[in-house]
Parts: C-alpha cells; sequence; structure tokens
C-alpha cells in the first residue's frame, strides 16, 4: 500500500491530530470512501484501533474507539418514537407522505440525540477532553438520508467535545466536496478532508 493510499493518510492524520496537531477548530478528520467498501473499510479500522494490526501504527500515548452508528442508532429516542409512530404517520392526510414526515423528524433530531449517546453512554467523560483519544465514527451510511457527518460534526463542536474524530464518508470527491451518495456536494468544515476517495485498492494488505 503506498504513502499516497487515502485509506492510510486517514489513519496518518487521526494519529498526528491524537498527538497535537489542531485542526480548523476541532481534530476532526474526514474520508470519502467508496459505499460499496464502507463496511469493509469500517471492519479494518476496528481491527486496526483494537490490534494495531496494520500502518500506521497508533502511538503508545494515543487510544482508538470504534462507535458504530448503526448500532447506536435504534438506542436514540426519536427512532424508537418513529417506529412507534410507523404506522399512525401513515394514515395522516396532507401534502407530505409519511415518508417524509419520517425523513423531517430524524434531520431535525437524529444528530443531537446520537451525540448526546455518545457523550452519556459510551465516550468516557475524560476522554471527551483528551484530544489523544480518537473515536471512529463508523458506518455513517446507516443514517442516510436523515442525518449528515456535517451534522455530527457540528454537533460534537457544540458540545466542545476534544476528542479526535475520524468518519469514513460513503460518497465521492467533485471538485475538492464531498457528496453523500450522489447528493449536493459541500466542504465538511470544520473537518480536515483527506484527498481521494478510498477504494477497493487501498484495502488490500
Amino acid at each position: 500500500m503506498s504513502e499516497t493510499s487515502p485509506y492510510r493518510a486517514f489513519k496518518k492524520k487521526i494519529c498526528t491530530f491524537a498527538r497535537g496537531q489542531h485542526g480548523i477548530r476541532n481534530p476532526f478528520v474526514i474520508a470519502a470512501v467508496d459505499p460499496t467498501v464502507e463496511h469493509r473499510t469500517a471492519d479494518r479500522l476496528e481491527s486496526w484501533a483494537s490490534e494495531a494490526s496494520e500502518a500506521p501504527p497508533i502511538p503508545d500515548d494515543v487510544t482508538v474507539q470504534p462507535i458504530w452508528l448503526d448500532e447506536l442508532l435504534p438506542r436514540t429516542d426519536v427512532y424508537e418514537l418513529l417506529v412507534d409512530l410507523g404506522e399512525p404517520l401513515s394514515k395522516l392526510g396532507g401534502d407530505s407522505s409519511a415518508g417524509e414526515r419520517v425523513e423531517t423528524t430524524m434531520q431535525d433530531r437524529l444528530a443531537e440525540e446520537l451525540v448526546q449517546q455518545m457523550i452519556e453512554r459510551d465516550i468516557a467523560e475524560d476522554d471527551l477532553e483528551t484530544q489523544s483519544h480518537v473515536v471512529l465514527l463508523l458506518n455513517l451510511g446507516s443514517l442516510y438520508p436523515f442525518t449528515r457527518a456535517s451534522e455530527l460534526l457540528d454537533e460534537l463542536d457544540r458540545r466542545n467535545v476534544k476528542a479526535t474524530v475520524g468518519i469514513p464518508f460513503p460518497g465521492d470527491v467533485v471538485g475538492g466536496k464531498l457528496s453523500f451518495f450522489g447528493g449536493d456536494s459541500r466542504h465538511y468544515y470544520p473537518a480536515h478532508q483527506i484527498d481521494g476517495q478510498i477504494r477497493e485498492v487501498h484495502l488490500q494488505r
């Protein structure tokens, strides 16, 4: 695997931030990943975090914690509410479909609740204040179309989380901006964006 691999560059930048380098506002790192290899990328990152089985090595003074967003989602109140209301919503009249009403409700609340869950149940209080603790937010695609990386990062920033945060982003790079599952392209300020897209070739051992 070459030094120019965006997969390797993502891990390297995470370690660099965790060792004290500052980002635009917070030490957040985001890398585009081909949606077809998002789950494989997440599995590899979890293995890297727990076993240090691939380069670059995780520094001794850095800890890495994977958080699976698809497992976090069902723990949110808004998810449980929408499951409970699924049938009544489908019976409501109006111009919006039940699916559109569900999507709007999820978009309004989901990022806030996901971050609340992380803070209350997943990330230790001391780690929230420590840049040398890395939080990997994995399987972002499971939240589509209800919330985006930008909304999660904005909420983490609003909560003043100081841990280093890394997000593999399922989408393309279009004109230097990230496009989430073919949607509008945008810059994900305040995250540092890795050049290129992680593809199958970059995951070859």
